[in-house]
């Protein structure tokens, strides 16, 4: 059953145009159909459709749902290659269970995030909230403004480990062993060229550890994924 974002209320739910849309025109509900509708936040509802307007419908809250939480909040602090990179990234640790997206520039930054923020957060948010809904959760996650590097790392609010090719040593495991807070991390994935020694000898300043994803060197977008599938 495909499943609806929605302004829920205490005993009612609202869908407002794309998804009042997608209910009633692509999907052609009808007045008295049973649909699945969630608010990002982890509440997830059977409901009823009461009443089908244009760009807009209300019903009301059957049963809440039974959620399943993903076992460690990751937030993915990761320096984009590209706006279709990107996009790939959000996407699939969307449906992973990534709880906090940190776009970050770093010294070998090849795409410029910082341009265009405001008008791309949009677009963004918008594949975030798709890939929530073809994966069934009712948890959208956040998506942080952009900020470099020096400044997210030095932020010891939260434990955190930084993926780095020439480590061989640390895997993951090891890394989640040695936090405070194993139930909440951040992640550090750098750009295709990779991690400045001064970066990392920055994180390791501020407590972050570097870690190994592995024998292979991996694209940056396929080690964001492959790091947060591994950790949840």
């Amino acid at each position: 059953m495909p499943q609806y974002f929605a302004d829920i209320k205490e005993k009612e739910f609202f869908l407002l145009d794309d998804e009042a849309h997608h209910a009633a025109n692509v999907q052609r509900h009808k007045e008295g159909d049973t649909i699945l509708v969630f608010d990002g936040t982890g509440r997830q509802y059977d409901a009823r459709i009461d009443k089908i307007q244009k760009n807009f419908v209300r019903g009301t809250l059957l049963a809440p749902r039974e959620v399943r939480r993903v076992p460690l909040e990751i937030t993915l602090c990761f320096v984009p290659n590209s706006r279709v990179g990107l996009e790939e990234v959000l996407d699939k640790c969307t449906q992973l269970g990534v709880s906090f997206f940190q776009p970050i520039s770093s010294a070998r930054s090849e795409y410029d995030v910082f341009k265009k923020w405001e008008e791309k957060r949009v677009r963004w948010q918008q594949i975030m909230l798709c890939a929530c809904k073809q994966c069934n959760t009712p948890f959208l996650p956040k998506l942080l403004p952009p900020a470099p590097f020096a400044q997210v790392v030095s932020d010891e609010k939260t434990s955190s480990l930084i993926a780095y090719e020439a480590e061989q040593t640390h895997t993951l495991a090891w890394g989640l062993a040695q936090l405070n807070h194993p139930q909440r991390v951040r992640l550090f994935i750098g750009p295709a060229g990779g991690w400045t020694e001064d970066e990392i000898a920055l994180a390791a300043n501020y407590h972050t550890p570097a870690v190994t994803l592995g024998v292979n060197i991996l694209r940056a977008e396929t080690a964001c994924i492959a790091a947060c599938a591994k950790l949840l």
